[in-house]
C-alpha cells in the first residue's frame, strides 16, 4: 500500500459539510510532511559546499536509479538544496525522500550551468525503492538508459549523458 493510502482515514474522505474535518486536515500534513519519514544523518562531514540543487547517479548491477513525477519523464534522483546544508547532503536527502533509500554521496560528477551538482552516490546492494513523497513521486525504478527511449526523459539527452557518465567510469585511468 502506498504511503499516502496508510496516512487516510475513511474519515477523511467523507463529503465535505462546510467545516474542516480534522481527519482530513492531519492527513493533508501527513501527506506533505511524508508520512513522518524523516531523512538520515548526511554522511558529509566537510565543509560546506553550497549548491541551488543536488542530486545522484546510483549506478550498478541493476542499472541507473531513476524517477518519474506526475508530470514529467524519467530523471535522477535530486531537488532543491537548503541553505543549512551542503550539496551533498542535499542529494542524500533527495533520494531518500524521492526513493526511500539511504544513500552515500561520493564523488562529484558534475555541475550544471544551473547550479545543479550530481554525485556518485551508494544505496545498500540489497535496498529496495519505497515512495515518500506520493504527491511528486509517481514512479521509481532501476532502468539501463538505453532501455528508456528518448523522449521519456525528463530533460533531452540525459540518457545519453547517464551512458557517457557511466562509460567513462568504468575505463581504466591511464597515465
Amino acid at each position: 500500500m502506498p504511503c499516502w493510502m496508510s496516512c487516510v482515514s475513511p474519515s477523511a474522505t467523507m463529503p465535505w459539510t462546510g467545516f474542516m474535518n480534522p481527519s482530513a486536515v492531519f492527513a493533508i500534513l501527513a501527506l506533505l510532511t511524508a508520512c513522518g519519514q524523516t531523512s538520515p544523518p548526511c554522511s558529509d562531514k566537510g565543509p560546506v559546499t553550497s549548491a541551488p540543487s543536488a542530486g545522484c547517479l546510483v549506478w550498478g548491477p541493476r542499472g541507473a536509479l531513476l524517477v518519474r513525477g506526475w508530470s514529467s519523464g524519467w530523471a535522477l534522483p535530486g531537488g532543491s538544496v537548503a541553505d543549512t546544508e551542503s550539496a551533498r547532503c542535499g542529494a542524500e536527502r533527495e533520494i531518500f525522500e524521492e526513493t526511500g533509500m539511504t544513500a552515500t554521496a561520493g564523488d562529484l560528477v558534475k555541475v550544471f550551468d544551473n547550479g545543479f551538482h550530481l554525485y556518485w552516490c551508494d544505496v545498500s546492494a540489497s535496498a529496495q525503492p519505497k515512495i515518500h513523497r506520493p504527491l511528486e513521486v509517481r514512479e521509481v525504478a532501476w532502468w539501463q538508459p538505453e532501455a528508456v527511449s528518448a523522449q521519456a526523459w525528463r530533460y533531452p539527452d540525459q540518457g545519453a549523458m547517464i551512458r557517457d557518465l557511466v562509460t567513462a567510469r568504468r575505463l581504466p585511468a591511464t597515465h
